[in-house]
């Protein structure tokens, strides 16, 4: 984004965005307008840091677990606070997706349930005519791989999403917005 001539860049916003650490430079350029190179020069020069990352964390799992808790009165409360409901959002769009798939993949057990218990199941013939046949084990373990398979992806979203895995590892645990983080500091040392 080009800046216009004698337009200032609003560099309060940048820094208060960047101390939260949900940005990458580039997306801290795209949002704000200036290029990732001047967001990194400033940060360098000013000496910022995403000294909000925890805080905002700590809140966005207060936001998601309870319906209201007091922040202590700080400049950086507002920061925060604005971070932390825009990441409870997008974690609550995520649960009612994952709700979805997970409805998904009990009505697939279900039918594969019922055309077990049947012995067959019913297929459409190149002549649109629909016939009942009999299930064969090829088709019975491709269900159950992917139905397994699925399921096993909705499962460890969903643990993701509920915070129920504990970070054990260096690595292991990370979220994309804690990796995306690091991937930012990284490239502001540069």
């Amino acid at each position: 984004m080009a800046k216009p001539k004698g337009k200032r860049y609003d560099w309060e916003t940048v820094e208060a965005d960047y101390r939260t650490g949900r940005f990458s430079l580039q997306q801290l350029a795209d949002k704000h307008g200036p290029s990732k190179t001047q967001v990194a020069r400033k940060a360098r020069e000013e000496g910022w840091e995403k000294d909000l990352t925890q805080a905002v964390q700590q809140r966005t799992r207060e936001k998601l677990t309870r319906n209201e808790s007091d922040l202590p009165d700080t400049p950086e409360c507002d920061i925060v606070e604005r971070a932390a409901t825009e990441n409870a959002s997008v974690v609550h769009g995520h649960r009612e997706a994952l709700a979805q798939w997970r409805g998904i993949n009990e009505r697939f057990i279900r039918r594969l349930t019922e055309q077990l218990d049947r012995g067959t199941r019913e297929v459409q013939l190149k002549t649109g005519d629909i016939a009942e046949i009999d299930l064969d084990l090829d088709y019975v373990g491709k269900c159950i791989g992917h139905g397994t398979g699925a399921l096993e992806r909705v499962v460890k979203m969903e643990r993701v999403s509920y915070g129920l895995d504990v970070d054990t590892g260096e690595g292991e645990g990370k979220s994309l917005q804690d990796l995306m983080g690091e991937l930012a500091a990284q490239e502001a040392d540069e």
